[in-house]
């Protein structure tokens, strides 16, 4: 109760400055931090010449600290109240908060903050008629105390003085009593009780049964020229009677001629029909006193110099209502003029009051700010010139609702104590003192004039909702067109390529880029993160301190072309976005506005958090209530198409409202890579000519008699009579990313397919028992892989060619290895490769991606590793891997030719351009391999089906359309297809591909 009539006084009391200043009296800290008073905190320059009573009150305007030249006003950015911090009992400084809630805080400059990210220094004390900042343990920070300089105040060591003033006791008006209920307030008439917590104070101990009390339901000042009447909901007036209570006479004060009268409620017929004696004073009086948080209204019936206090007396356990002497007097203590009398006969001695009264505003008047607990709200705020939005955007808060995304955290707050609310997103805080409710309107409150309305929007906790959608991971294996949608046509411009590679934007679709997301990843030693977290502390019901924290979960990625692998990045010197291979390419956050369209923020600086132990934890921004200087997105900038030159540009600040800075992200249909071939038999040729075939060539390594079992990929023109009996065919092993936008895989020679089995028990002997086990199926065979560990580890010249440039292409060979769940383990080394993962920034040397180079999608580049770069015992050691031989990282590499032989190069633009067509060739003694006796043969316009006489043929198109169903009579069957990819399923078999001419 006690914390409404306090938040009813600053709501409206202080309003629009109600006190003269020349009437305040100078008090000390800590007389004003003890009793909860609010005061007036003057400083100025020690060679000022002004008085310290017309001197520069210390007020906050908007996001600073400032002199208010106003001398005589006291308003609610310059009425402070000091609370008193303590540690091991003893007081080591005081904290300042003002009437809006604002609280007194200086970063590590000393500049005025109101953003708890920041701040360095909240507690103080006064000491040589000086604001220092204080230390830990209480000392004054001699070089840091409140600094006046030309329109500011910090901290400093520049000669100012400060002093403190108490707010003068107030007779509230007309207009302060109506605020309350809008139109009105209601009064609540309790007792007091010794807090012992408190110091010799009384506080409040509840609300009376009485009788005699009409002061009931909500009250209506209304103003006459003797003074304020009040009338009560069933419009009639409450006055003060000439009749006594006659069981009260031995119970007040002897000799107290304004003692023991009874108050009623009359119509207005009622008063004027009434004899003049019955009514003693039909008009009040309501005052508030200077101690604002602790002490009570002095409610007064008056009739003329006749003033009746109204008090509380209790007679054989009964409280009745009735009246007292008021204290209209000075006396030698200022401070209590005008404060209620009947708080005054408190003895500390004896721990006893003779007159145990206590009046507050009643309910229904102020807020009490623990219902916005536990909960995400959206907040807007109503004047007579419209609605506004409160928004992330620090430094300015109201917006036009469009410009605010209310379902994500943008849009989002929590309650952060007193009257402040922290932006869930953004970290901004905004103060929003006085709220009282508004009848008929749950949520729905009043500040002067202001009507401000919540609404929860959920609640909080860990959530990544808001950025991408809060999807998982699998966007990671598409690729995208990045369009910005333009409102007026209901049209969208997407991301285009010029044919110099500059990027433009095109109503085309067909020309937009193709564009797939990496994630930034955080690494400190051997532990990783790729997520960035955004903690704000809220006030919670539910925690044993009072707080919880609320974790806001993001990732940032690299926007790179699909086709070629550079990365979207800012060019400054032509001002806008480009393509590019080095540099540095900022990572973008996309952050949702609405379910499908995205705001593409930047330079969101973000810093590593460890843990007690100093270790790696993840990387965090902008927290709120902890001394880190971390800037949020209210720092960072933000991507926007510029339709009138038609590039992509960016913006400075992430917050600022500006066109066309919404983008869409479309699903690319068609993928850059060669897909769904794992488990088919294929050729692969020269684009250019496919009499050039790759096939395994040459001795890579001899048995003991000297013949070759392990050979190098060569390349040669078929038609040549000497290679005829050649066999080019390659099995197609699946490697990583077999369902992802670039899909990986090993080929394969000799292979020996073997499945899953149960082993025969070593025990019993019998391939079923209890003791026996299934084993993994593998595939077994000569593996292609890039020879630089070969080159580099066994010193093998043949396995790398240099060119006059010093430029190293190493040779690719097939080597025995069995591939067995994850792993490809190599026979000669019994090196382990890991096959999961199908970033190139870890693809493995055995591992191959087929690249389309044009629209049709069939000719394509071979992307494999140039080198690559594995654990050692010293990385092992260092926790940097877990076992040896693991892949660190390695380096892209394409296929090309080098005189005539097929080697891995570094660079993309000598990449060689091939094509493949499936065969049903048997890669060489690869028997195992093949499905069964059934053999499915692409020839020009047709498909051939070997060996199935008497079964049914089911032969659809890669969209699953149907263009053949038949049963077949000959081991031998023709049957005509179009052109193109088209998928043959025979009966008991497994379907296949095949390319059709």
């Amino acid at each position: 109760m006690n914390k409404k009539f306090s938040t009813f006084l600053v709501g409206a009391l202080l309003a629009g400055g109600i006190f003269s200043a020349n009437a305040q009296t100078e008090t000390n800290l800590t007389t004003v931090a003890e009793k909860g008073y609010y005061y007036v905190l003057k400083a100025h320059a020690n060679n000022a010449q002004v008085p310290y009573d017309e001197s520069w009150s210390v007020a906050v305007s908007g996001t600073n600290l400032v002199p208010e030249m106003d001398f005589d006003e006291v308003s609610k950015a310059n009425a402070w109240k000091a609370t008193a911090v303590k540690v091991n009992g003893q007081t080591i400084g005081f904290t300042f908060v003002n009437a809006n809630g604002v609280a007194l805080r200086f970063d590590k400059n000393g500049k005025f903050t109101t953003k708890a990210s920041a701040v360095k220094y909240d507690t103080f004390t006064h000491a040589s008629s000086k604001i220092y900042a204080v230390d830990k343990t209480g000392q004054a920070i001699t070089d840091k105390y409140l600094v006046q300089k030309d329109n500011s105040y910090e901290l400093g060591a520049d000669g100012t003085s400060a002093k403190f003033y108490t707010l003068p006791t107030v007779t509230l008006n007309k207009t302060q009593l109506e605020a309350p209920l809008e139109t009105g307030f209601s009064i609540t008439i309790g007792k007091t009780k010794y807090d012992k917590n408190t110091g010799d104070k009384l506080v409040w101990d509840g609300a009376y049964e009485l009788e005699g009390n009409v002061f009931t339901g909500k009250l209506t000042p209304k103003t006459i020229t003797e003074g304020i009447m009040l009338q009560r909901e069933d419009g009639k007036y409450i006055v003060l009677t000439s009749a006594t209570w006659g069981t009260l006479s031995n119970s007040l004060q002897a000799g107290d001629a304004k003692a023991g009268y009874k108050f009623a409620a009359m119509s207005e017929a009622q008063i004027k029909a009434a004899k003049s004696e019955t009514i003693l004073a039909k008009t009040f009086t309501i005052t508030q006193p200077n101690a604002l948080s602790n002490q009570p209204l002095e409610v007064v019936a008056v009739d003329g110099d006749n003033k009746y206090e109204l008090m509380v007396a209790t007679v054989d356990g009964v409280n009745y209502l009735t009246t007292g002497a008021a204290d209209n007097d000075l006396n030698a203590d200022a401070e209590l003029v005008g404060q209620a009398s009947y708080t005054n006969n408190y003895d500390p001695d004896t721990k006893k009051t003779t007159e145990n009264t206590y009046v507050i505003f009643g309910d229904g008047n102020d807020v009490d700010y623990a219902i916005f607990n536990d909960a995400v709200w959206n907040i807007s705020k109503t004047t007579k010139e419209g609605t506004l939005v409160a928004g992330p955007s620090c430094g300015e808060t109201w917006v036009p609702a469009a410009q605010v995304a209310t379902d994500y955290p943008e849009g989002q707050w929590l309650y952060a104590g007193g009257s402040a609310f922290v932006n869930r997103e953004s970290g901004e805080v905004e103060y929003i003192a006085g709220l009282r409710k508004v009848e008929g309107k749950e949520l729905t409150f009043s500040v002067d004039g202001t009507f401000y309305t919540f609404v929860q929007a959920g609640v909080p906790g860990n959530t990544t909702v808001g950025y991408l959608n809060g999807t998982n991971d699998s966007f990671l294996k598409e690729a995208f067109h990045i369009g910005t949608p333009i409102k007026a046509t209901k049209d969208t411009v997407y991301l285009a390529k010029d044919e110099k590679g500059a990027l433009y934007l095109s109503d085309d679709k067909a020309e937009a880029v193709e564009f797939r997301m990496t994630k930034e990843v955080f690494t400190d030693d051997a532990k990783s993160s790729d997520l960035i977290r955004h903690y704000t502390w809220y006030k919670s019901s539910k925690t044993q301190n009072g707080w919880a924290q609320d974790t806001l979960n993001l990732s940032q990625y690299f926007v790179t072309e699909a086709a070629t692998g550079l990365v979207l990045t800012y060019d400054d010197k032509n001002d806008k976005y480009v393509l590019a291979k080095d540099g540095e390419q900022d990572a973008i956050i996309f952050k949702n506005k609405a379910a499908d369209l995205y705001n593409m923020v930047q330079n969101l600086y973000a810093e590593k958090e460890t843990n007690e132990g100093g270790e790696f934890v993840n990387m965090v921004y902008g927290y709120y209530g902890e001394h880190k200087n971390n800037p949020s997105f209210c720092a960072a900038t933000k991507l926007y198409g510029a339709h009138n030159s038609a590039e992509l540009k960016k913006s400075d600040f992430a917050y600022k409202f500006i066109a066309n800075d919404l983008f869409t992200l479309t699903k690319v249909e068609a993928g850059q890579h060669v897909s769904g071939i794992e488990g088919d038999t294929i050729k692969i040729f020269r684009n250019i000519d496919n009499n050039y075939v790759l096939y395994e060539s040459g001795k890579l390594l001899a048995d003991a008699n000297g013949d070759a079992i392990e050979g190098f990929l060569a390349i040669q023109n078929f038609l040549d009579p000497k290679y005829a009996d050649k066999n080019a065919a390659m099995y197609v092993d699946g490697a990583a990313g077999l369902d992802t936008w670039r899909p990986e895989y090993m080929l394969v020679l000799d292979g020996k397919k073997v499945d899953a089995q149960n082993d025969l028990c070593s025990i019993c002997g019998k391939p079923e028992c209890e003791h026996s086990h299934v084993s993994r199926g593998y595939v077994e065979g000569r593996y292609l892989v890039n020879l630089v560990d070969s080159a580099e580890v066994a010193n093998r010249k043949d396995c790398v060619f240099q060119n006059y440039n010093g430029d190293k292409y190493y040779r690719l060979g097939f080597v025995h290895a069995k591939h067995v769940g994850d792993s490809l383990v190599i026979a000669s080394s019994n090196d382990t490769l890991n096959l999961t993962g199908n970033d190139f920034g870890k693809m493995n040397v055995c591992e191959f991606a087929f690249h389309y180079v044009d629209k049709a999608r069939e000719a394509f580049t071979i992307e494999t590793a140039y080198s690559a770069a594995r654990a050692t015992k010293e990385d092992v050691l260092l926790g940097k891997a877990e076992v040896e031989g693991e892949l660190m990282s390695s380096v892209k590499g394409w296929v090309k030719f080098h005189n005539g032989i097929p080697v891995v190069t570094k660079e993309g633009a000598e990449a060689e351009v091939f094509n493949l067509e499936l065969t049903d060739e048997t890669p060489t003694a690869n028997e195992e391999v093949a499905v069964s006796e059934v053999s499915v043969v692409a020839v020009d316009g047709a498909v051939v089906v070997k060996g199935a006489a008497g079964k049914t043929v089911a032969i659809s198109n890669i969209l699953g359309q149907t263009i053949a169903n038949t049963v077949i009579a000959s081991d031998n069957e023709t049957i005509a297809v179009p052109a193109g990819i088209v998928v043959v399923a025979v009966e008991g078999e497994e379907a296949v591909k095949a390319i059709v001419r």
